[in-house]
């Protein structure tokens, strides 16, 4: 049994057979960035593929928005960079313990979804 609190995620990053051939149909991976004094990366080993999917879901039922198989919380970004037009942006979403910034590559439409998101927010 795992808990994980999905209340301090910024970001997911979910690993399935399409991506890595070492996990199974039942097994997966998660990457997750947690928040509190710095942004932490944790991996979860052998989670089960009916695990990974409830927490994606519930993610995005949060507001999280996708990009491929990487979940990111807007409220997280503390500002995004769009690189070109044709590969997406980056996104900081804070900084590590050494204080290197945690920077994500997104795909262009998540890119222009945040920027939107975030401009609405504003007003």
């Amino acid at each position: 049994m795992r808990y994980i609190n999905t209340d301090k995620i910024l970001a997911a990053q979910l690993t399935t057979p399409a991506e890595n051939p070492l996990v199974g149909d039942d097994t997966r991976l998660i990457d997750v960035w947690f928040d509190g004094s710095a942004v932490r990366k944790q991996l979860f080993k052998k989670v089960h593929k009916t695990e990974q999917e409830a927490m994606a879901q519930e993610l995005e039922n949060r507001g999280f928005l996708r990009s491929g198989n990487l979940l990111i919380n807007p409220r997280a970004v503390l500002f995004a960079e769009m690189e070109h037009e044709i590969v997406g942006g980056l996104v900081t979403i804070g900084y590590q313990d050494n204080g290197k910034p945690v920077e994500l590559k997104v795909d262009t439409k998540a890119f222009k979804d945040l920027c939107e998101r975030l401009a609405g927010e504003q007003k």
